[in-house]
C-alpha cells in the first residue's frame, strides 16, 4: 500500500522535470539527436537526485526518522527509492544516444557506475525476487559490506555526469539543482562512513546472562559498562557483540525491558542464520556496543481505547510497555497475543499477572495451531462490533505477512489508516 511518505519518491522527479522544462538548454543545431540527449539528461539527473536521496536517508538523522514515522518506514522508502534508481539507470542507458566513433572522457566512469549500481541493487532485491535469489545469494553481513560501496559508485557517477560534455552545464538552474544533489549525496555518504560512529547515541554493555526460554528463544540480559543507553519503552536498537566474527555484525532488536531497569533485556528467537548462531553461541561476559533507541511507536501518545496485537516474537515491544506501565493505567487496552502453540507463548505468566494488576488491561491469548489464524474479524467479534474497533488505536508487531493482513482487513473494516501503528524490521 502506497503511504504518504512515498510521495517523496515522486516529488523529486517531478521537481527536476519541471526545472528542466522551465529552463531548457539551448539547441544550437550543432549536437546530433538533441531531443534524445535532452530527455536522457533529464532522466540521468533525476537518477542522481534519487541516489542522493537514498544516501541522505541512510544517515539515520533523527529529524528524518520523525519525518517518515520511524526508522523502519524510512528504510522502506530508502529501498523503494533504490528500486526506482534501478529503473532509471536502464532508461537512461536506452535513451542516451551513443556514437561508437566518439568516446568522451566520462563514458568509462559511466559504465563503471552503471555496473556497480546494478550489482548492488540486485543484491538488495535478491531476497524478494525468486529468479535473482537463485543466482545471487548473499548473507546479511555480505550485503552490509557491499552496500557501503554505493557511495563510491555515486562519486564515479558524478564524474560521468560532469565529464561527458553534458547539456546540463549550459543551463544554470538545472545544473545548480544537480550540483546540490551531488553535494548532498557525497556529504551524506562521508558522514555515514566516517562521522556517524562518533555522534550516534551508543553505549558499551556487558552480557550478564543468556537464559534459554524454550521454543528456540533466549533472553539476553546486559548491564552498562559506563553510561546507560537512553531509550523509550518499546523502542528498538542496533547491537553488535565484540570478539566473534558473526556476532560482530550490527543487528536490530526490540528492547523487552523497561527503561527504568538498571539493565537491558532482549528477547531473541532463532529465526535465521544469525539469530540461530546467537542463541547457540552467545555467552555471559560477552561485550556489546549498542546504538539507539529507534522507533516512534508509542502507545502513550495514542487514544484512551487501544488494541494491541502481538504475533510470536513480536511480543517484545509490548513486554517493554507492560513492564513500564504506571500503576494507574490511563488507557483501556485489549491485548491480543497470538502464537502457534502454548509452548511458544513467551512470558505469558508475567503478562497475565499484569492483567490482574491493571483493571484496564485485558489479555486475549490465541493459539493458531488449535484455533486457526487470528484475523481482524475475530478481533472485531471480541470487541463486539466494527464500530467499537474503528474508534480504537491499534498497535501491532509481528511477522510482515501478519501485519499486512491485519492492516488490509482493518482498513476494509473502516479503521482509519492513522489509527494503525506497527513496526517492521526488513532493513535489507
Amino acid at each position: 500500500m502506497l503511504q504518504p511518505r512515498h510521495f517523496f519518491i515522486f516529488l523529486l522527479p517531478l521537481v527536476n522535470a519541471a526545472v528542466w522544462i522551465a529552463f531548457p538548454p539551448m539547441d544550437t543545431g550543432q549536437l546530433p539527436a538533441f531531443t534524445q540527449r535532452y530527455l536522457g539528461e533529464v532522466i540521468g539527473s533525476t537518477m542522481m537526485m534519487m541516489m542522493a536521496f537514498t544516501l541522505l536517508l541512510a544517515t539515520r538523522f533523527r529529524v528524518l526518522e520523525r519525518l517518515f514515522g520511524g526508522l523502519d518506514k524510512l528504510y522502506v522508502v530508502h529501498r523503494n527509492a533504490g528500486i526506482f534508481v534501478f529503473l532509471l539507470l536502464f532508461l537512461h542507458l536506452l535513451v542516451m544516444p551513443l556514437n561508437p566513433y566518439e568516446v568522451p572522457p566520462g563514458r568509462a566512469p559511466g559504465y563503471i557506475a552503471f555496473g556497480g549500481f546494478v550489482l548492488l541493487i540486485l543484491l538488495s532485491m535478491a531476497p524478494r525476487i525468486p529468479v535473482v535469489r537463485r543466482v545471487m545469494r548473499l548473507g546479511y553481513r555480505g550485503w552490509r559490506i557491499s552496500h557501503r560501496f554505493i557511495g563510491i559508485f555515486f562519486i564515479i557517477g558524478t564524474a560521468h555526469s560532469l565529464l561527458v560534455d553534458p547539456l546540463v552545464r549550459t543551463t544554470a538552474v538545472p545544473f545548480t539543482l544537480l550540483m546540490i544533489a551531488i553535494v548532498v549525496g557525497i556529504t551524506s555518504y562521508l558522514y555515514t562512513e566516517l562521522i556517524a560512529r562518533f555522534v550516534r547515541r551508543r553505549a558499551r554493555y556487558k552480557v550478564n546472562e543468556v537464559r534459554q526460554l524454550g521454543a528456540g528463544a533466549v533472553e539476553v540480559t546486559l548491564f552498562p559498562e559506563k553510561k546507560k543507553l537512553q531509550f523509550e519503552a518499546g523502542q528498538f536498537l542496533f547491537i553488535r557483540f565484540k570478539g566473534d566474527r558473526v556476532l560482530s555484525e550490527w543487528h536490530p532488536f526490540t528492547v523487552s525491558s523497561s527503561p527504568k531497569e538498571s539493565g537491558l533485556r532482549l528477547t531473541i528467537r532463532a529465526a535465521g542464520d544469525y539469530t540461530d548462531y546467537l542463541n547457540r553461541n552467545l555467552k555471559s561476559g560477552a561485550r556489546a556496543v549498542i546504538e539507539g533507541g529507534y522507533g516512534t511507536m508509542d502507545y502513550r501518545k495514542g487514544g484512551s481505547d487501544q488494541i494491541w496485537i502481538a504475533g510470536g516474537i513480536g511480543v517484545t515491544p509490548f513486554l517493554s510497555w507492560i513492564r513500564d506501565m504506571p500503576e494507574q493505567l490511563p488507557h483501556r487496552i485489549d491485548f491480543f497475543y497470538t502464537v502457534r502453540t502454548k509452548e511458544e507463548a513467551l512470558f505469558l505468566g508475567e503478562i497475565l499477572e499484569a492483567e490482574q494488576r491493571h483493571d484496564n488491561l485485558s489479555v486475549h491469548v490465541h493459539y493458531s495451531a488449535e484455533q486457526g489464524r487470528l484475523t481482524a474479524e475475530r478481533v472485531v467479534s471480541v470487541m463486539q462490533g466494527k464500530k467499537a474497533v474503528a474508534a480504537k488505536q491499534i498497535y501491532m508487531c509481528g511477522p510482515a505477512p501478519m501485519l499486512a493482513a491485519f492492516q488490509r482487513e482493518f482498513r476494509l473494516g473502516g479503521v482509519p489508516a492513522g489509527s494503525i501503528h506497527y513496526e517492521q524490521f526488513r532493513f535489507r
